[in-house]
């Protein structure tokens, strides 16, 4: 009968477009992580053998599996009176009881179903163990002490030391699993889940030749285990598509369907630019699930537009994801997607809010600064230099590494936007960094020339004074010598008008004449200058 029952399960099977060899029993499919299939076709056992007892605790283990508690209660009181008290439905119950967060009465079924005698049945321990390493509240430790239990009366029973390898694993203890995982191997060759789990603690050490290697020898063994393909699958999608796309086939064809299958698939598909396909994909997924489809489907499909250039359906499902993803879950790059929308769509206005919205939201220093040159450089073709140099302060504030030219633009930025204050500190800040080059001191000089327009407090001049002692060194440069006649001038004019220091003020017009003997301005203020002391001069020789 039970030949013919697993011929009967592998016909089943065959429609679930797999062309592999499949498992043939309960736990080969519970093995192979085949929850769903393992659970059909122990139903199917159960309905035609129901004094099969394998097959109905393979059924609710594989309940278990698939996080169906109650439906594995409900399982237990169908199965037979007579089979109830046998030790593997006493550990089914037992299973079903930890899954469901009772183990005080776990553990009675347990100790009920090993029992006391000194001839305690291995397998049964084994099962135990099994349960108490896979529950969400199990117990690995207490399972690796009946696992020794089982190994000392079986000793070649690859699958304890495989179990044991499980809770070594459980409890982060990798040289141990490993060390159990070579013991199984040692006692059955082709021991594939072995290979496979050896494979996935290198793995999280990121040694790659030596987890490929496992993974590959696990292949070797059984090109049918869907498990293996997953790590490999995952392992190349940030450095390989075509490989990985290559592993994800072999990873659905060999595992039940699962709705996840194809969303990654889909995801495949976009990373490898594959737009149409993926948009394709993602199109059969809404059809598929409707309402309850996944809201990032949405976004996927707004990126493989934006991969295309059409922004127009870019932009619907982008903001589709918004309408029905939880914004907790939004990240910065949702928003520079539609900021770059909004650019492709001649949008410049709109392309800045978004972008400042990414930056709020981004968590990442590096990726924050190109934010906010994005921000500055639409700013500053608006000619909007308030929000420019608002901006660039937060580059200021980021510890970014401003350069000569990128403090310039700022200080600037502020000066243009007639916030003279704040232009001489940007000014100030290139001065101290800078103190060789003239440019800090000019445009110290400007912005405090702003302030005091009328000349009544002179906070000019120290900075003109500063501008002279760096710019004379270099009269050669042309803005140095533009820069110094202006600066010679402005001193002079602040002599004459505020302080009437003529004879200083007819020094800085020579200045001039020494850099520009041309200058015309300078030519005649000085003979303006020469009269007012002439006459000043003869006013004072007139009796009183």
């Amino acid at each position: 009968m039970k030949r013919i029952f697993f011929m009967l399960v592998l016909a089943g099977l065959a429609g679930t477009g797999t062309v592999m060899a499949q498992p043939q029993t309960g736990r080969q499919l519970f093995t192979y992580e085949r929850y769903q299939s393992a659970e059909t076709a122990m139903q199917k056992a159960v309905s035609d053998v129901p004094t099969d007892a394998d097959a109905w605790y393979w059924l609710i283990r594989s309940q278990l599996a698939l996080n169906k508690a109650a439906d594995a209660a409900g399982t237990l009181n169908r199965i037979p009176a007579d089979l109830q008290n046998t030790p593997l439905m006493q550990v089914a119950r037992g299973a079903v009881a930890l899954y469901q967060g009772d183990s005080t009465t776990a553990t009675t079924l347990f100790e009920t179903a090993i029992g006391t005698k000194r001839k305690k049945d291995p397998l049964i321990q084994l099962a135990v163990a099994e349960v108490m390493i896979q529950a969400p509240h199990g117990n690995p430790l207490a399972a690796i002490a009946l696992l020794e239990q089982a190994a000392d009366r079986d000793k070649h029973n690859a699958a304890i030391y495989t179990a044991m390898g499980d809770a070594y694993r459980k409890l982060y203890n990798g040289s141990g699993a490993v060390r159990a995982y070579e013991q199984a191997i040692a006692e059955d060759k082709n021991n594939v889940q072995a290979y496979y789990k050896i494979g996935k603690i290198y793995q999280t050490q990121n040694n790659v030749e030596v987890f490929s290697e496992y993974f590959n020898k696990a292949i070797a063994i059984d090109s049918s285990f869907g498990p293996v393909y997953y790590p490999l699958y995952y392992y190349y999608y940030y450095r390989d598509v075509n490989k990985a796309r290559e592993y994800l086939n072999q990873y659905i064809a060999h595992t039940d369907p699962d709705i996840n299958n194809q969303y990654m698939l889909t995801d495949l598909y976009y990373v490898s630019q594959q737009y149409p396909a993926a948009i394709a994909e993602a199109n059969k997924l809404i059809a598929q699930e409707g309402e309850s489809v996944k809201p990032r489907i949405y976004k996927l499909l707004a990126y493989s537009y934006d991969g295309l250039k059409d922004y127009t359906h870019a932009e619907t499902y982008l903001k589709k994801y918004f309408e029905k993803e939880n914004d907790s879950n939004y990240v910065s790059k949702d928003f520079d997607l539609m900021a770059r929308i909004a650019v492709g769509n001649n949008q410049q206005q709109e392309a800045a809010a978004w972008y400042e919205k990414a930056y709020e939201l981004e968590k990442d220093s590096t990726q924050k600064i190109e934010y906010v040159k994005k921000i500055t450089a639409f700013y500053k073709g608006q000619k909007d230099y308030t929000h420019q140099a608002e901006w660039m302060g937060k580059l200021y504030d980021l510890h970014a590494n401003l350069t000569n030219v990128d403090l310039f633009n700022w200080g600037v930025a502020w000066y243009n936007a007639a916030q003279y204050e704040k232009a001489d500190s940007v000014f100030g800040i290139y001065a101290s960094k800078y103190p060789d080059q003239s440019f800090g001191y000019y445009w110290r000089a400007r912005s405090n020339a702003a302030i005091d327009t009328a000349m009544e407090t002179g906070i000019a001049i120290p900075h003109y004074e500063n501008l002279i002692a760096v710019a004379s060194k270099d009269t050669a440069n042309v803005n140095n010598k533009k820069w110094l006649i202006q600066a010679y001038g402005y001193i002079a004019a602040y002599k004459v008008n505020k302080e009437k220091e003529y004879d200083e003020a007819l020094e800085c017009y020579d200045k001039i004449l020494e850099l520009d003997p041309a200058n015309n301005d300078a030519v005649r203020y000085k003979e303006l200058l020469g009269k007012m002391i002439d006459s000043d001069s003869k006013e004072d020789k007139k009796p009183h």
